[in-house]
Order: structure tokens, then sequence, then C-alpha cells
């Protein structure tokens, strides 16, 4: 337990924690020379959690137990197995807690900022639908003066609807650059989502191919072998079923040579 807590393997990032158990169970071996795996560390500490939970269960339904009066304010509870067990509980919590709260305190800065680049979003499109009445305005108004004119004042005409031009080619404002930031931004952050999602996507088709192949190969290997044993099984039968022949023949004309040895010694009795 104190090497559990030292590693801390509920804080390691996803695909890490394996790792942290490897190396949580080599000090633990080293410790009590035993050769240990990462997987009997881990289902030892699970356990011990999980004792440890049912006890702090009984114990909180229980009525409770006065202390002695010798009792001492020394925290020696700390070098029991259940110390050890309840301050590994409390410190998972706490990451835990910490890493929630976090998440939430990230997703309300995100939705805020979602919320303030709509918001300025909607101000930009108002403001340019404003400004575009404004100059449809202008333009109506400079129209109506030209057409009192006389055919004389064309050049002050040109001059005059040259500076209708003048807005798009103005500076951006801090409003605008704002806006175009906040766009940008949101445009990279779902391109980058993009890009993780099909690089997931790839390297999960990729393990979902090579433990296709790995099954495939193992499975051919299996049917290899059973192949191979059955050949040898025939091959021990058919020994064995030439072998008994071989003897069963061989009796048979041992009892044929039997037969004739009693025939001639009869014969030979007979004539005597």
């Amino acid at each position: 337990m104190r090497e559990a807590i030292k590693q801390k393997p509920y804080t390691a990032k996803y695909g890490e924690a394996a790792a942290v158990w490897v190396q949580v169970a080599k000090c633990v071996s080293a410790a009590v020379k035993v050769s240990l795996v990462d997987k009997q560390v881990q289902d030892r500490v699970r356990l011990l959690k999980k004792n440890w939970s049912a006890g702090e269960l009984r114990a909180a339904l229980g009525s409770g137990i006065e202390e002695a009066r010798n009792a001492t304010n020394e925290q020696s509870h700390y070098d029991s197995l259940p110390g050890l067990v309840g301050q590994y509980v409390s410190l998972e919590k706490d990451f835990k807690a910490q890493k929630q709260s976090n998440k939430a305190k990230k997703q309300a800065e995100e939705a805020q900022t979602n919320l303030c680049a709509s918001q300025i979003v909607s101000d930009a499109i108002t403001r340019r639908a404003r400004r575009g009445e404004n100059i449809l305005s202008s333009d109506a108004s400079s129209d109506s003066d030209d057409g009192t004119a006389s055919v004389a004042s064309t050049p002050s005409v040109s001059s005059i609807s040259t500076p209708g031009k003048v807005p798009a080619g103005r500076r951006k404002s801090v409003f605008q650059l704002e806006v175009d930031r906040q766009e940008k931004r949101i445009r990279l952050d779902a391109e980058m989502r993009c890009e993780q999602f099909d690089r997931q996507m790839q390297l999960q088709q990729q393990q979902h191919a090579e433990r296709l192949a790995f099954e495939r190969e193992q499975h051919e290997n299996r049917l290899a072998f059973e192949r191979e044993r059955e050949r040898s099984r025939e091959r021990t039968e058919e020994r064995l079923n030439r072998a008994r022949e071989e003897a069963e023949e061989r009796n048979r004309q041992l009892i044929l040579q039997c037969v004739t040895i009693f025939s001639k010694s009869l014969n030979s009795s007979d004539k005597k």
C-alpha cells in the first residue's frame, strides 16, 4: 500500500496505468522477496479497498466505541494496513474530485467563450446590417441630389460617389479582429478534433486488423497441430495393426508347425 500511495497509479494518463502498476509490482516484489505480477498487486489493492469500504460501512452503522482514558493523540493508524488503505482511498477520491472540478471549470469556460463568441458575431452582424442600411440611405440621397443637377455637373457626381467605397478598404476594428480570432480558433479546434478522431479510428482499425491476423495465425497453427496429431495417431494405429497382424501370422505359422510335428510324431509311433 505504501508503494501504491507513492506511485499514485490513479493519476496515470490513459494507457500508462499498466506501466505504473508494473513499477508497483517490482517494488513490492523487491520488498517481500516474492515474484509478483502487476495483475496480482492490482487485484490485492482492489480487494483491500473493498474490505476497507465494508469495514467503514459497518463502523458507520454501529453505535460507536468510546475512547480509553489513556488514549493518546498519535496518528498511529497510518502505520496499519487499514489506515494505509484509507489514506489511498482518500487520495484517490480527492484526485477524482479535483479532476471533475477541473473538467467542469473547463466546460464552463468553453461555454462562456462560446457564448461571448456568439454574442460578438451577432453584434457584428447587426452592426454590419446597420452600416449597410446607412450606406444605402446615403446612396439614395446622393442619387436624388444628382437627379436635380445638370449634365455639366457629371465630375462632381463621380467625386461624390467615390466616398461610398471607402468603408470597404478601411482598417478592421478591434471588435472585428476579435470576431475573426474567435472564428479562427473555433475552426482550428474543430479541425484538430477531426484529426484526433481520424487518428484514433485509424489506430483502432490497425489494432483490429492486427488482432484478426493474430487470431487467424493462431487458428491456422491450431489446425496444423490438430492435423499433425491426427496423422501421428493414424500412423501409430497403422503400426499397431501391422504388428498385430504379423503376430497373428506368426502364431498361425507356429500352430501349423506344431500340428505338423505332432502328426509326424504320431505317425512314427504308429509305425513302431
